[in-house]
Parts: structure tokens; C-alpha cells; sequence
């Protein structure tokens, strides 16, 4: 007997990230695939209609479902990272996102004095191609938010700091006065110099 069909919830924002996965020309056709796995799932579709429609190993389906039930939508997504292979997503591209986290947004072009996450992942998934990080324009929000959390950076709040001050500070600018009040005392009201009265 068939299994009866089951769909997965998947946010709107996972649904639009997919489809925009599945318009992305340079992106691998496996990583394709996945995303329309999901959501052709999302819709309720039988394994049957996915590996018929999609020509795929009923395993691929499977496997896709089960990872992203587990792991959420990037290791459904895309394979782990493996001995031998490049990372998905280099230690250059890191420093780039906290490079642009640090920024001031006026700087780059934008009216808002504070990014947010929005914001944020919306600047990078558009310039991530053109900065040599193609791997980037497929990120998803809570991995951008996750690893500025691990990462300490918050490019979302004000923070002041004040410099800090030489603890000798006023002794210095207290002598630094003295030596000018002793110049003032020895000129007179033309700016010369007065020479004191030896007294005999």
C-alpha cells in the first residue's frame, strides 16, 4: 500500500528563499533539485509525483525531507562540509559579512543610521557575487543572525565609547598652564619682554 501524502510547514520567508535558490543560474543543479524537494512537499505532493516529476531517486526525496526535519534548511539544502573539499562558506566570506556589520551605512549609499537583520542580509545576498562570494547570496537569515551572535558583533545597537584618559592628564595640562601663566606674567601689554628689577 502507498504511503499517503504529508506535507512539511515551511515560513514564507523559507519559501521565498527557495524560489529564489531555484532561479539562481550559477547555482549547482543538485542544490536545485533539493529546493524544489521541499517545496513541492510543502504542497502535499506524493514521493511518487516528486520522482516522477522531478526524475530523481525516491532515496534523494527521502534523504532531503529527513535532513531538513532535523537540520533545518541549509543542511537539506547543502552537503556538509567534507575533508578535502573547500568550505561552504570561506573564512574570506566571514570576514567580508563583519567587514559590512561594522560599516556605517551611509557609507554604503544607505538614508538609515542602524542596519538591521533585514537590511543586512539583503546587502549581502545583492553584492555577494560582485565582492567574489557567490556562496553567500544563498544564506538565510537566522545563519546571518546565528553567526553574528557567535561572532559578538550587534550592528543593530549604538554603542559609545570614551576614550580613555591619561591618568596624568590633569597634572600635565596643570603644568602646561603654569609654564603659559609664567610667559604671560613676563610680557607686557605690547608682547615685550619685561625684565624683572634687580632691586639696586
Amino acid at each position: 500500500m502507498p504511503a499517503l501524502p504529508y506535507r512539511i510547514a515551511i515560513s514564507d520567508e523559507e519559501c521565498t528563499y527557495l524560489k529564489s535558490l531555484i532561479k539562481t543560474r550559477s547555482i549547482q543543479a543538485q542544490v536545485v533539485d533539493r529546493a524544489r524537494i521541499l517545496l513541492c512537499k510543502s504542497e502535499a505532493k506524493t514521493d511518487k509525483a516528486i520522482v516522477d516529476g522531478l526524475g530523481i531517486s525516491v532515496n534523494t526525496v527521502r534523504r532531503c525531507i529527513d535532513r531538513y526535519l532535523s537540520s533545518g534548511i541549509d543542511l537539506a539544502i547543502f552537503d556538509n562540509e567534507r575533508s578535502g573539499h573547500p568550505t561552504e562558506i570561506t573564512d574570506d566570506a566571514k570576514s567580508w559579512i563583519i567587514s559590512l556589520a561594522c560599516q556605517k551605512l551611509c557609507d554604503l549609499g544607505y538614508a538609515a543610521e542602524l542596519w538591521t537583520l533585514t537590511a543586512l542580509h539583503k546587502h549581502i545576498r545583492a553584492h555577494a557575487e560582485e565582492a567574489g562570494y557567490p556562496r553567500l547570496k544563498t544564506i538565510t537569515k537566522p545563519w546571518l543572525q546565528k553567526y553574528l551572535k557567535k561572532m559578538d558583533i550587534k550592528p543593530f545597537k549604538i554603542k559609545y565609547y570614551l576614550e580613555r584618559k591619561d591618568p596624568d592628564f590633569d597634572n600635565k595640562m596643570h603644568e602646561v598652564l603654569l609654564v603659559y601663566k609664567q610667559v604671560e606674567m613676563q610680557l607686557d601689554d605690547n608682547g615685550n619682554i619685561i625684565i624683572p628689577d634687580s632691586g639696586t
